[in-house]
């Protein structure tokens, strides 16, 4: 079965991309943060909630597309 990608969910499939990118930078700087910083807040806890609720909407956003057009295919 070939699955259909829309322009759409390729757009879908870059910004998601870019979002883990820019998670897995903010992970990477939290740890250094504790690292030197016990018992502080990251300083950029903020914008890491905001990445990952955007990664959620992305995702969520893309898996619907996905169903949407080949849901009903995978069952044939």
């Amino acid at each position: 079965m070939t699955e259909i990608i829309t322009a759409e969910m390729e757009e879908l499939r870059r910004l998601i991309a870019q979002t883990v990118a820019k998670r897995d930078i903010l992970k990477r700087e939290m740890e250094a943060w504790y690292d030197r910083n016990k018992g502080s807040r990251f300083e950029f806890s903020s914008d890491l909630i905001t990445v990952d609720s955007t990664l959620s909407e992305l995702d969520s956003h893309y898996k619907r597309l996905w169903d949407y057009h080949n849901g009903s295919r995978a069952t044939r």
